[in-house]
């Protein structure tokens, strides 16, 4: 499955489930029990980043195109956080991620696996059961660090010109045609 293709199935980027790529070895793989991370975190601690990572690489895992891992986007977001917001919305980010965490890996009753035991495709139903649940405060978490992870992604140079369709920053776009169907445009414009 192309990016695009899957990016578009998961509904305005944010509020719709999240579809993964078929026919995929990504299926099969699972987190690395020793929480192994592939960048330096400045700020977070190694359970934090570890379970940010695995989050970023769920969402928007390599097909076609490099996925959140590869472009960096939790080292964005920690970049993000730590720099942009003050110590009680930090507080509140770190305590978020600690409850996600504790919910997908900690839940039992609820999951046979925990997160970091699971695949891809377990991985995503057990995301897609979060934020089917529309009163849960974990839902609210869980929807913000999404948001997080997709517009990092979107903010990378791979996200913005290879995914999204770009022409460079002085492209004169012509005139606005209001309903025009998106098969017919074929990617979304990047800014």
């Amino acid at each position: 499955m192309k990016r695009r293709e899957a990016l578009k199935n998961v509904s305005l980027f944010v509020s719709g489930t999240l579809a993964i790529p078929t026919g995929s070895i990504l299926l099969n793989s699972c987190s690395n029990p020793s929480k192994e991370l592939g960048w330096n975190p400045k700020y977070l601690n190694n359970e934090e980043a570890f379970f940010l990572s695995e989050l970023a690489n769920t969402i928007i895992p390599n097909t076609k195109f490099p996925g959140a891992l590869a472009v960096g986007v939790p080292l964005e977001i920690e970049t993000y956080i730590f720099n942009v917001l003050d110590e009680k919305n930090i507080s509140k980010f770190r305590d978020g991620l600690k409850k996600l965490n504790d919910f997908l890996n900690n839940n039992s009753s609820k999951f046979p696996k925990s997160f970091y035991e699971s695949n891809l495709l377990k991985k995503t139903g057990m995301l897609n059961s979060i934020q089917k649940n529309k009163n849960s405060e974990i839902r609210i978490i869980y929807m913000s660090l999404k948001s997080s992870v997709i517009t990092s992604y979107f903010n990378s140079k791979i996200g913005a010109t290879k995914v999204l369709k770009y022409n460079g920053p002085s492209v004169v776009l012509g005139s606005y045609k209001g309903c025009v169907p998106f098969n017919e445009i074929g990617k979304t414009w990047a800014t």
